[in-house]
């Protein structure tokens, strides 16, 4: 799919961020790289979920959401009504590249993905 594919992309143009999966691997499997993975071990894989996350932040697979509104909708954020019958559009790679939103938005940065910056953001400011 393009979203592994990003993320290998990902791990290819970021050697740190490659090396740090790998070392997060090593620590999870030790000697035995090639033994099976069980579900437990990808509850330990708290570096490359961030690293998933992140590729899919910067590039989603699908870049844009539409629908359209089957009522009026009173927005929660102003005195604002979308009428029934309207196409309401996110976009998704906008919103993920918000400076108000992630500080550097055009950076790959893994650590977006942390526990206490996500605590401090908006739960839809990532689709």
């Amino acid at each position: 799919s393009a979203g592994s594919s990003f993320a290998l992309c990902m791990m290819g143009m970021h050697k740190d961020v490659q090396e740090k999966v790998f070392a997060e691997q090593k620590a999870i499997f030790g000697d035995n790289l090639l033994r099976d993975c069980a579900f437990n071990d990808t509850m330990e894989m708290k570096y490359l979920e961030r690293v998933i996350m992140e590729t899919l932040r910067m590039y989603p697979p699908v870049p844009l959401i539409a629908r359209r509104v089957d009522s009026d909708v009173k927005l929660a954020s102003g005195n604002y009504v979308v009428p029934k019958g309207t196409t309401v559009v996110v976009l998704q790679y906008r919103v993920h590249r918000r400076p108000d939103i992630y500080s550097n938005p055009d950076k790959f940065d893994p650590d977006n993905f942390l526990p206490e910056r996500m605590a401090n953001r908006h739960y839809y400011s990532f689709i």
